[in-house]
């Protein structure tokens, strides 16, 4: 079975969940690459840029909000795809079952497991996609979190040290 198909199964919800999905795929990689390319040491490393500022005695409040918005950029978008894709597979879910429910009515008295399983093949599809997509992007949006939060430790630290 391809993606594709595995996604129609799903119903149009899946559809919505795939493009979360993309949106977090490529909101790692950028934010993966950018704290790559800033790390220590490396030629963009950010901690070393405030030191800098503040050495030079520049406004080093406005270099530091500046390295803080840089840093963020964008982790909202994954922060917000990990609370909304459970949601959304559990509305794929309700959808799901509706449908099942409503094959259930028109078939009457004589209800087959062929007029139940399509609808419940789509709410499980959504729910399991919605986890898929959720459990990652906060993975990541954490972990990204915690090299920021790391690196304004450590340029308190260089801030502190530059006052003395």
């Amino acid at each position: 079975m391809d993606l594709v198909n595995l996604i129609n199964l799903g119903g149009p919800l899946n559809w919505l969940l795939f493009f979360l999905l993309c949106f977090c795929f490529c909101q790692c990689v950028e934010r993966g690459l950018y704290l790559f390319q800033t790390r220590r040491g490396a030629k963009g490393d950010v901690v070393a840029r405030y030191r800098r500022a503040c050495s030079e005695l520049d406004d080093a409040e406005q270099e530091y909000e500046a390295l803080y918005f840089e840093m963020n950029r964008g982790l909202w978008l994954l922060n917000f795809i990990s609370a909304a894709a459970p949601s959304v597979g559990l509305l794929g879910t309700v959808t799901g079952l509706i449908s099942a429910f409503q094959g259930m009515a028109a078939a009457g008295a004589q209800v087959g497991m062929q007029d139940l399983s399509g609808g419940i093949w789509e709410a499980m599809l959504t729910t399991a996609f919605g986890m898929i997509i959720s459990i990652p992007a906060l993975f990541f949006y954490r972990f990204f979190r915690r090299i920021i939060e790391k690196r304004l430790f450590a340029m308190d630290r260089c801030g502190r040290t530059a006052e003395k």
